[in-house]
């Protein structure tokens, strides 16, 4: 018996349009589970023969799939939904890439476009708020010098560096600021702890990954690209003139019971200019702030390839003249990526790099302190009252020197960096799914520093010699840092019908070796020669330094996902390091996250027009950190940095022994053979969301704990060793990260707004075995509080009589000689005096809050950008030279000094002048008096472009034209001190260079 079951079939017509009602040809409407399906004809219909009980299937590349039951539907109006195109951009990510719908850690990604036209000499600051919980401070502005510092999702106790991974080849900030912008094509950021464990014991300050651009197939394209710019101080000091000078000079004697110097008459003969020698008003910043700041930049790039071959070619050149003279740096690139295709299942790759970039500066003549910063501090110490020359054309001096003979003399400090970069590979498909990719990564760094001092005599106005020259001297030093790892990795993936599984394995070994030579001499014959060997070698001497450390590793990645909806991945290392003593030197990092694209459920369907993407996410890690301090290059730091568990012995410990004194060597740092590695584990839950067809939105919150932190124990004296460094502190980061993009376009316009911001709060919550708080200057380590927060007195206000003195807590704990006119500081603890018990802590250097905000607009040929930053919740000070201060040869006072106290001005902003007494400087007693408010909001970056029709490029032999403006720093938005940029150095004291605002011409060409 046969038996035959009829389907219902029904014919079903109808079209399919976009979301903006135009019709859409070339879809593909599908019978699901069927191999049935026909194309939406040119204007947008179709008819197609299918089950009465069926669903249709509706596909388009670029667009959302959609499915709908027919039901017994006939005619049918689909409207599709563009697919959010950042869902399948790939991600870089560690040894490898995701799309980014299938994310399911932390990670922010830096396009190419982001960093474009920037005129810094460094990538750090190009990243400067373009990515929520990365921290980026930048607070100089000298020519290779203003690389911002760099903290991923809070601060910590130790030194804990961001790890830097350049087209796979583990490398360092240095080696990040030294790559060309215009070779970068994405930067992810790896934020959390799953997605940085798989780099395991240098992941706990976050991973950035820099991928570089490769080459395409097609015919040679050749792009250009300049800028010319001009550089300014965002702010400098605003010292006052020599009469004011004058005048606040004597009334701080006056203050502390002394006399006046200077007399009415001669105050005039400063604030008139009657006699510029005798009583002169000399603008030494004027005199300093004399440099061109002329910057430009040159980049050429070619890109192309065949069926096999594709190659990236580029060169650049970078020169950036300083704001004082003799300050420049230089940079030349190359950068060669080539890809291979030798057999079908067989490509070969190349990846070859090299800067190399000159530095120089200015130095000072002093004895003790030889440096640039030191001609900083001079610029701004020495006094208006000093002339820059005597009548006879010699040099003004004080017991210093003069900074402007420092500067015009032929002393120099000329840096010289040579960085080479190699990474070679294959990618051998064994068979369909599976790819073995052996690689070699090599790396050399070496610095070359030459440093010359000028021996320099001074003379009286009367023509005497005055004083006797400093001695000529000469440093040359050598280092150099040579990096090998071979690496394997075994990649497999597959698809089971709606299961995806992708399997990572991988081993590197790696071998770093550092060498440092430096000579010195003194006494040369003329300031003309500045070569080591033109001197005697009397008093000469030479040092010299290797050391090497090694790390082997094992590294794994599972990921999973069913249908694309529910994603899980699993991350672990295990890392070797010679740095640690062989019982503890393997540690195991794991990781592990998942994901669920709640978009895909088939209950949010309905949503699916308003929702076009949710995701929810989850992680945890734990990550290590194995760089224990800071590094320069002193034996005894270095041993603690690289050997922190090994008892090594120093040199130059010499001892008489027969009536002769002969070199010996002897234990100098003590070690606890037991350390560990610091730990950090951190848990994450994030959100990612796409919806009203313009709005994209991500949310992370995260806990970041670290513990086994190292600390140095304090030993009595009688232990005779350097104290060792010792496993016990604890300390916690945690906050909000949030991003929102809006992106829409009307007629000819287009645009794009993305903000994002972090707010993060950081405590200590275990200091050594004892939780006593470490105290240091102005800051204090204290469990509870926010690391390295500002100590001190909290002020109340300026005492205005004597009576008012005598009623309030005596402040002979910080000063004898307390009287109206001073701070006052408030009683804590009641017991009617003001002593160091009274301290508390005033706020933290580490803002609360970070945040970007980049405005982009598209009208026909012409584009604006503008990029604002800042900070909130962050508190700094000035202090010393900086602040500004009262004397004859040296000391300026500033304009916060105008408004001081007097028995006149009562109502001052600024206490009473001094010059010995402390109690109201900065400097000495450390108060929420000076200790003020540093939030500030930044345009950071504005450009306004115009792009040349194609049609008239074509005309003129070009593809693309495009010529620009672009603005650096150009506005700054605080109630910080006005002279000082509120991103300076912490208590700001006047030795350093600051920040500077760009404005600057570019060219983009396309061939």
């Amino acid at each position: 018996m046969f038996s035959v079951i009829a389907i219902a079939q029904v014919r079903v017509t109808g079209v399919v349009k976009d979301t903006e009602g135009l019709t859409m040809p070339g879809v593909t409407v599908a019978i699901k589970g069927t191999t049935n399906a026909v194309s939406t004809t040119n204007d947008g219909k179709f008819t197609i023969d299918a089950p009465a009980s069926g669903t249709l299937r509706f596909s388009f590349i670029g667009y959302e799939t959609k499915e709908i039951a027919i039901d017994g539907k006939t005619d049918l109006t689909v409207v599709m939904t563009a697919a959010s195109k950042a869902l399948n951009e790939v991600v870089v990510v560690g040894y490898g890439t995701q799309k980014k719908v299938n994310l399911t850690g932390a990670v922010s990604v830096v396009s190419a476009a982001q960093l474009e036209n920037r005129p810094v000499t460094g990538v750090t600051n190009a990243l400067q708020g373009t990515v929520p919980g990365v921290t980026i401070t930048s607070n100089n502005g000298q020519p290779g010098f203003d690389a911002g510092s760099i903290n991923i999702r809070g601060q910590s106790l130790n030194s804990t560096p961001v790890l830097v991974v350049i087209d796979g080849v583990i490398s360092s900030t240095g080696d990040m600021n030294a790559i060309n912008a215009d070779d970068i094509d994405n930067i992810s950021v790896l934020k959390d702890a799953a997605s940085a464990s798989i780099y395991g014991n240098r992941a706990a300050g976050g991973v950035i990954v820099i991928t570089t651009k490769k080459g395409k197939k097609g015919t040679a394209q050749i792009t250009y690209s300049n800028y010319f710019g001009k550089n300014k101080a965002v702010a400098l000091p605003d010292y006052l003139p020599s009469w004011q000078a004058a005048t606040m000079y004597d009334e701080a004697r006056a203050n502390e019971g002394k006399t006046a110097v200077y007399t009415d008459d001669q105050i005039q003969k400063f604030k008139d200019g009657s006699d510029p020698f005798n009583y002169p008003n000399t603008d030494w910043l004027k005199l300093f702030y004399s440099g061109n700041g002329f910057q430009q930049n040159h980049y050429v790039g070619v890109n192309g390839g065949s069926d096999k071959t594709t190659y990236a070619i580029s060169i650049g050149y970078f020169d950036e003249n300083g704001i004082t003279p003799k300050t420049n740096t230089q940079r030349y690139t190359g950068r060669l990526n080539l890809n291979t295709q030798v057999k079908d299942n067989l490509s070969v790759f190349g990846y070859l790099s090299y800067t190399y970039q000159p530095l120089t500066e200015p130095q000072s003549s002093l004895s003790a302190d030889q440096g640039f910063d030191q001609v900083i501090r001079q610029f701004n110490r020495i006094s208006p009252i000093i002339p820059a020359y005597y009548q006879n054309g010699q040099y003004g001096h004080i017991a210093d020197g003069s900074p402007l003979a420092w500067l015009n003399s032929p002393s120099f400090d000329n840096r010289k960096s040579y960085n080479f970069q190699g990474s070679f590979g294959a990618d051998w498909e064994i068979f369909k799914g599976l790819h073995f990719k052996p690689s070699l990564n090599y790396k050399l760094n070496s610095n070359q520093n030459d440093n010359f001092v000028s021996a320099i005599q001074y003379y009286s106005p009367d023509g005497s010699v005055s004083g006797v020259p400093n001695i000529s001297n000469a440093t040359d030093s050598y280092g150099r840092h040579t990096y090998v790892a071979p690496q394997a990795l075994l990649e497999y993936g597959t698809k089971i019908v709606d299961h995806s599984i992708k399997v990572l394995a991988g081993a590197s070994q790696e071998y770093n070796s550092y060498y440092n030579l430096s000579g010195y001499r003194q006494g040369f014959l003329n300031n003309s020669l500045s070569n080591l060997d033109a001197a005697p070698t009397t008093g000469q001497t030479t040092s010299n330094n290797t050391y090497d450390v090694a790390q082997r590793s094992f590294f794994g990645r599972v990921n999973y996902d069913y249908k694309g909806k529910y994603l899980l991945e699993g991350d672990i290392r295990d890392d070797g390091s010679s740095r640690f003593a062989p019982a503890n030197r393997w540690g195991v990092f794991p990781g592990a996250s998942a994901g669920w694209r709640v978009s895909e459920e088939d209950f949010f369907k309905n949503l699916k027009s308003t929702v076009s993407n949710l995701k929810l996410r989850a992680s945890w890690g734990k990550l290590g950190n194995q760089d224990l301090v800071n590094i320069n290059n002193t034996d005894a730091e270095i041993n603690a940095a690289y050997y922190p568990a090994i008892a090594t012995v120093g040199s130059g410990l010499n001892y008489p022994f027969g009536g002769t004194v002969v070199g010996g060597v002897a234990p100098t740092t003590g070690v606890d053979p037991a350390i560990v590695w610091e730990k950090t584990t951190q848990t994450d839950l994030g959100l990612d969301a796409d919806f009203l067809n313009v709005f994209s939105f991500t949310a992370d919150y995260f806990i970041k704990k670290t513990s086994d932190v190292l600390y140095q124990v304090t030993l009595p004296a009688t232990y005779g060793l350097t104290a060792p460094y010792v496993n016990g502190s604890t300390y916690q980061n945690k906050g909000w990260e949030v991003a929102l993009t809006y992106h829409d376009k009307a007629g000819d316009f287009s645009w794009n707004v993305t903000g994002n911001a972090a707010f993060i709060k950081n405590k200590v919550t275990q200091l050594g075995t004892t939780n006593a708080p470490q105290i240091s200057g102005a800051t204090i380590k204290e469990v509870g509080q926010p690391q390295g927060s500002f100590y001190g007195y909290q002020a109340e206000g300026i005492f205005q009589n004597a009576a008012q003195v005598s009623a309030h807590a005596s402040q002979t704990g910080i000063s004898p000689n307390t009287a109206p006119g001073d701070i006052i500081y408030k009683d804590q603890n009641g017991d009617n005096k003001i002593d160091a018990s009274d301290r508390v802590v005033l706020g933290s250097r580490f803002p609360k809050v970070t945040f970007g905000l980049n405005l982009n607009v598209n009208w026909k040929q012409f584009d604006l950008t503008g990029f604002f930053q800042g900070a909130a919740g962050v508190k700094n000070y000035i202090s010393g030279i900086a602040l500004g201060s009262n004397g004859i040869a040296t000391g300026k006072p500033t304009s916060a000094m105008l408004d001081s106290w007097s028995t006149t001005n009562t109502g001052a902003s600024f206490p009473r002048l001094w010059l010995t007494y402390t109690q109201n400087d900065p400097s000495s007693t450390y108060s929420s008096f000076w200790i003020r408010n540093a939030s500030y909001v930044r345009l950071k970056n504005v450009q306004f472009g115009y792009s040349l029709p194609a049609a008239w490029a074509q005309k003129i032999g070009v593809k693309k034209l495009r010529v620009y403006y672009s603005g650096q720093n150009i506005l700054t938005f605080t109630s910080f001190y006005k002279w000082i940029d509120p991103e300076a150095p912490q208590g700001e004291n006047g030795y350093d260079f600051p920040q500077v605002k760009i404005n600057s011409l570019g060219l983009n060409v396309t061939f």
